[in-house]
């Protein structure tokens, strides 16, 4: 075994780490987060205040923090691009996808969603979203129609984009039409990532036990409720 993954039963952060883990081939388990989080969250080497947390059994060390967990099995997995600016701009992409988390949740549901903020967030806020990246894709990846986000090459970035939107469509299917909206081609690069062999078969098990499952708690019901999903 080569990790050890601990985050709750649905996808939200969680699946940005499986699907890098099942494209690098890498062998861990899965571990409920509660096995660390609260009571443990301090006491661990790195300690981090929410989950996820990866355990690397090779070096006997655990990480937490999304973004810093991908750019980590990212360098060991040869994930990151080459150049230094790319290199940047897959950090930045990781980073704004944990934003988009942060926001689409109303900051990690400290309030819940009312309509006329979810509407201001809706037609706003997340459309800036979907045009950022894709306005990075067109100036680095896609401009021959297909591509990857940051160049001809597959890297941790393309992962943590369809990590973020595909999950939002599949958990959400009306959102689906605002991706196709306001970025068609992180749409088409959602698809093409998805319907890599090793994400495929991780994405069709999760999603089976998940169903449309996003990130829980009364967060995701008032999403639910305003989406009439």
């Amino acid at each position: 075994m080569d990790y050890k993954l601990y985050y709750w039963d649905l996808p939200f952060r969680g699946v940005f780490i499986e699907m890098l883990l099942a494209e690098a081939g890498a062998k861990y388990s899965r571990h409920d987060a509660s096995d660390i989080y609260p009571q443990r969250s301090l006491k661990i080497t790195n300690p981090g205040i929410a989950p996820p947390y990866l355990y690397e059994c090779r070096s006997k060390t655990y990480f937490a923090q999304m973004p810093a967990i991908l750019m980590h099995l990212a360098r060991e997995y040869d994930l990151l691009p080459k150049r230094a600016e790319t290199h940047t701009l897959a950090l930045k992409a990781i980073l704004d996808c944990n934003d988009v988390l942060m926001e689409i949740t109303n900051f990690n549901g400290q309030v819940m969603w009312e309509k006329a903020a979810w509407e201001e967030f809706r037609y706003g806020r997340l459309p800036d979203w979907m045009q950022t990246f894709e306005s990075t894709g067109l100036a680095h990846g896609f401009k021959s129609g297909g591509g990857y986000l940051l160049g001809s090459t597959l890297s941790v970035a393309d992962i943590a984009t369809t990590a973020l939107f595909g999950t939002m469509a599949y958990s959400f299917p009306t959102l689906a039409q605002d991706l196709q909206d306001n970025a068609p081609h992180i749409a088409k690069l959602v698809q093409r990532i998805e319907a890599r062999d090793s994400i495929r078969a991780l994405l069709e098990k999760r999603r089976a036990t998940w169903e449309r499952g996003y990130c829980g708690g009364q967060i995701e019901r008032s999403l639910r409720a305003l989406l009439g999903q």
